[in-house]
């Protein structure tokens, strides 16, 4: 019965349709019965055999809801792994791009898949753009603090791009402090700030060419 509540689970049948599986026992049995006109002296016995289906059926029920929990569970760990890309914007130079809510899960993960990165291709600079998140109230600046003094922690200089007069406004009222991570208004002005730091300098073509 797990097996099939299992399987059932992930094969998408609901609840009552899995627990019906098995009460369907109990009219399967009462009609055997009926057909050998043995109801009336069996009542008792089937009265017994009745509440051990309920229990095979409660059973089954509950196997079913954590089977489901898990699918759950499982999909949302693979959602939050792909909204959460490390990627590649430069030589020396990775991008974390954060949209929706950042929680401590999903701090977890970015830490995580960030450092992992590092440990790859060995760069030294990482912009984190938060540009998609919603909101920055107190629990979101210290997820972020963190994930940045990890970075550190592997010799990696962060920038934290997205920086919206809205939630300019939002960090100055509930008194967050940064300190001395260094933060931009956007993307492009992170990739400057980190370009330089790297030793490449940005020039329009006209002026590379005059220079040249």
């Amino acid at each position: 019965l797990a097996e099939i509540s299992r399987n059932r689970a992930r094969q998408g049948f609901s609840p009552t349709e899995t627990a019906f599986s098995v009460f369907a026992l109990k009219q399967a049995v009462h009609d055997e019965l009926d057909a050998a006109g043995e109801v009336a002296t069996s009542y008792g016995e089937f009265i017994g055999f009745s509440s051990f289906i309920d229990g095979l059926g409660l059973m089954t029920f509950e196997t079913y809801t954590t089977e489901r929990e898990q699918v759950i569970n499982d999909q949302a760990q693979l959602l939050m792994e792909l909204s959460t890309p490390v990627v590649k914007i430069w030589d020396g130079i990775l991008g974390v791009p954060l949209v929706g809510t950042l929680d401590s899960a999903r701090t977890q993960v970015v830490m995580e898949t960030l450092l992992q990165r590092l440990v790859e291709t060995g760069a030294r600079h990482a912009v984190i753009d938060i540009t998609g998140v919603a909101a920055v109230d107190t629990e979101v600046a210290q997820h972020l603090l963190k994930t940045v003094m990890a970075a550190r922690l592997m010799g990696t200089d962060c920038v934290i791009s997205g920086i919206r007069p809205q939630i300019a406004q939002t960090i100055v009222a509930l008194g967050i402090e940064f300190g001395d991570i260094v933060t931009k208004a956007n993307m492009a002005d992170a990739m400057v700030y980190l370009l330089e730091r790297a030793g490449w300098r940005v020039l329009p073509k006209a002026e590379d060419a005059r220079e040249g």
